[in-house]
């Protein structure tokens, strides 16, 4: 009785394409050695798929390969028995995928063999030198990684150029930087232009008005690369990069090249303190058209800036102050602290113990000032006010604390330069510190935020308010005959959130009358409401689900 035929499937990879084009290369050597070996076990059954799996340049890192794809998929229709390869490293250099390719191999029943480790998964030894060998493979990986970038580092560190797409402005011989004397000149010129337009942007324009673009490159096998517009991103990268002062960077630090300079570090250093000054006014928009009142001023209290931000919905621009631990409405915070500065500015006493101002003239002249400030920032808040009055803004979970700048509030209301007495004060920082309250309304999804006061809990809650009527008006529509569906469709709303909301029709009264009256627990909203996913029957159960106990 002959044996049943096993389908073997060569697979066969190597890392570089370097050979690949030689009419006998590495991945054809593989193949004989595999089909060799095949052909030895015909008295087993053996017989090898004429279907290739070649991956040719690809790293055994990881399985992002195409024919091992190919070969995966092929193994899932139960096309294969036996997977034969010349190493074990041909197939995976890493142990994770060699696990994940052993299950595969295990739920289809096929078996792996190494050509010339003699061995296959279908016995526990076989398993356990497959394991032995990959992590020596990955092991090695690891080391040569490790090794070449030792070697990268130490060579930027002489200055060496270590390949890649050259900067404009530079050719490449003998893996050497050397200057294009035509290109150069575009790079002076940008540099200079950037000095002269202090933007960007307006560099960026007139760089495509003269058909100024970034480099282009053939590279070895002869592709065409660059020859593009340049970007924002593209001049900030190119006038930021010290290769034009003949220096070297790598990662965190700049090294002396052995390349020659384009750009004399006078225009260097000229380029860098002006992309610092306008990313300053960028970063807290003191050269924006209309900046918000407190960009650059507003901090959580984890010591990160709000950066100021605006969106578009419904055809109106909201704007925020935004924070990884939430968002802020610009109106609101802006005019919380707007009016603490005017109520300090009518605390005569406070205001001149702040400033230093004991002298009697002195107070005069901070008086007249005060209010003449004041009416301004009644009438029509000034940012440049702000800046001059306020070192800080500082929100916390339930507090923000406003840091006055002492010597800003003294320049301001006063005609004298500076009070002696205001150095000793100066090193404790004055505070002003309200409580506010955040809270959610409307759909939910607008904040709101302000003085926290004693009757802001009287307050009824207009989200609340108006998905209990729509409740009520539902409920009646429902008792009149109209179903789900109906009512949905003549409010162009979803009849899941119709049937949602009008069992709030059936709360208690006195829950209700609680609601009406702005009484409900804190934090209750009118989305906590619709997404119940059951409201008892029992009013009792309800108020301790809703916390009105």
């Amino acid at each position: 009785m002959s044996p049943r035929k096993l389908r073997c499937a060569i697979y066969t990879r190597k890392s570089s394409d370097e050979g690949l084009d030689q009419d006998f290369n590495s991945l054809e050597a593989q193949r004989e050695s595999c089909a060799a070996y095949i052909m030895s076990q015909t008295h087993e059954g053996w017989e090898a798929l004429t279907t290739r799996y070649d991956d040719g340049g690809f790293s055994g890192g990881n399985l992002d390969r195409p024919d091992l794809r190919n070969l995966m998929a092929d193994i899932e229709k139960g096309l294969i028995d036996i997977v034969v390869v010349y190493k074990v490293d041909r197939l995976t250099r890493s142990l994770s995928d060699f696990a994940k390719l052993v299950e595969l191999f295990d739920r289809q029943k096929v078996s792996f063999v190494s050509v010339t480790q003699a061995f296959n998964t279908t016995n526990s030894m076989g398993r356990l030198t497959l394991n032995v060998l990959l992590s020596f493979a990955q092991f090695e990986r690891e080391v040569t990684a490790e090794r070449i970038r030792d070697k990268f580092r130490a060579s930027k560190e002489k200055g060496m150029w270590m390949g890649g797409l050259p900067p404009l402005g530079y050719d490449i011989d003998h893996r050497k930087l050397v200057i294009n004397e035509g290109e150069a000149e575009r790079v002076r010129f940008i540099f200079q232009r950037y000095l002269e337009l202090d933007s960007v942007v307006r560099l960026m324009k007139e760089l495509e008005s003269r058909d100024i673009r970034s480099k282009r490159w053939v590279t070895s096998r002869g592709y065409e690369r660059g020859g593009a517009a340049l970007t924002r991103g593209a001049l900030y990268t190119l006038l930021q990069n010290p290769v034009y002062i003949g220096r070297i960077r790598h990662k965190d630090k700049v090294h002396n090249g052995q390349h020659e300079a384009i750009i004399d570090a006078g225009t260097w250093e000229a380029v860098q303190s002006l992309l610092a000054r306008n990313r300053h006014e960028s970063r807290t928009r003191t050269n924006a058209k209309s900046p918000s009142l407190l960009a650059g001023l507003l901090f959580h209290e984890d010591g990160a800036a709000y950066r100021p931000r605006q969106g578009r919905k419904q055809g109106c621009n909201h704007h925020y102050y935004v924070h990884p631990s939430g968002t802020l409405p610009v109106h609101e915070i802006d005019s919380l602290v707007v009016n603490e500065l005017i109520a300090l500015l009518g605390r005569q006493a406070e205001l001149c113990q702040i400033i230093g101002a004991d002298d009697p003239a002195q107070m005069d002249v901070a008086g007249a000032k005060t209010q003449l400030i004041s009416s301004e920032l009644k009438l029509h808040p000034r940012r440049d006010i702000l800046l001059q009055m306020v070192e800080q803004v500082t929100v916390g979970a339930k507090q923000v604390s406003i840091t006055i700048n002492r010597h800003g509030l003294q320049g301001l209301l006063t005609n004298i330069p500076a009070f002696t007495q205001i150095e000793d004060g100066a090193k404790t920082p004055h505070l002003i510190k309200r409580a506010f309250q955040l809270k959610r309304c409307g759909n939910g999804r607008k904040l709101i935020i302000g003085q926290q006061k004693a009757d802001d809990t009287t307050k009824p809650d207009p989200s609340l308010l108006k998905t209990l009527a729509r409740a009520h008006a539902w409920f009646e529509d429902l008792k009149a005959g109209l179903s789900y569906k109906e009512i949905a469709t003549r409010d162009a709303i979803d009849e899941r959130l119709v049937a949602r909301c009008i069992r709030l029709a059936l709360l208690a009264p006195d829950i209700t009358k609680a609601i009406l009256a702005g009484l409900e627990p804190k934090g209750l909203t009118s989305e906590q409401l619709v997404r119940l996913p059951k409201l008892p029957a029992s009013w009792n159960e309800q108020r301790s689900l809703l916390g009105f106990d």
